[in-house]
């Protein structure tokens, strides 16, 4: 599956943050103050697998508002996905309610992170999915919209630079040939261990577990990837 070990990675604090850093391209995300990004509950959809989903909460530079950012791992494309992330978003602020029934809401931001085979098409506003409608009517309708980063196909911006970790992850899925793939290894290799984070080294190494035999079948064998023991690629 294309999603394998992206829940891993996106669970971890160091992607997240970077994500926002370099890949979120808009101007209220230089307002966050990254260091209180901290993961939360995600929905937990009925008839949907709820693994797909990852929510991070982060405050305001100065204040202590909360702006959630829900994540949806996608490896298809979905042509209702801008209804489903307006559905998983109000779940999201059901269970908020449930705990809080007097607090003011965050503001909840859906992310389509996709790395499917084909172009994604789909509609990113739930109200493109309706019979054309007047604008007196349209107001009534869901406008749900959500930001999609393509893993193959968006630009890698030049701000991330050589240490962002979506941006390895990025260029990791792009690569064609072993030296591409060997020299970005090396640098993962390199920043895990100057952060020396375990729970890091583990979902890189399970990731990179699936993805290599299945970009280089012949290369990344099963005896050579058993041959790396339980530690993986980045032992």
């Amino acid at each position: 599956m294309p999603n394998d070990g992206y829940r891993n990675l996106f669970s971890q604090i160091h992607l997240v943050r970077d994500l926002c850093r370099a890949f979120l391209r808009e101007e209220w995300v230089q307002w966050l103050d990254l260091d209180t990004l901290e993961p939360t509950a995600a929905p937990s959809p009925p008839l949907a697998p709820p693994h797909d989903l990852l929510a991070w909460r982060v405050r305001w530079q100065g204040g202590s508002a909360w702006t959630v950012l829900l994540l949806k791992l996608q490896g298809e494309e979905d042509s209702a996905m801008a209804l489903r992330m307006g559905f998983y978003r109000e779940l999201l602020y059901q269970d908020l309610l449930a705990r809080h029934p007097s607090a003011r809401l965050p503001i909840v931001l859906p992310v389509v992170l996709y790395n499917g085979e084909r172009p994604w098409q789909a509609a990113r506003d739930a109200l493109e999915l309706f019979f054309p409608l007047p604008p007196s009517l349209q107001r009534h309708a869901p406008r749900t919209r959500y930001l999609l980063l393509d893993a193959a196909r968006d630009p890698i911006p030049e701000t991330a630079g050589a240490d962002n970790f979506v941006s390895l992850l990025w260029r990791l899925e792009r690569s064609r040939t072993p030296a591409a793939v060997d020299a970005l290894l090396e640098r993962l290799v390199v920043l895990i261990s100057e952060l020396q984070d375990d729970a890091l080294r583990e979902a890189w190494s399970a990731f990179l577990g699936r993805f290599l035999p299945r970009r280089f079948p012949d290369l990344f064998t099963p005896e050579v990837m058993e041959s790396w023991g339980a530690g993986g690629v980045l032992a």
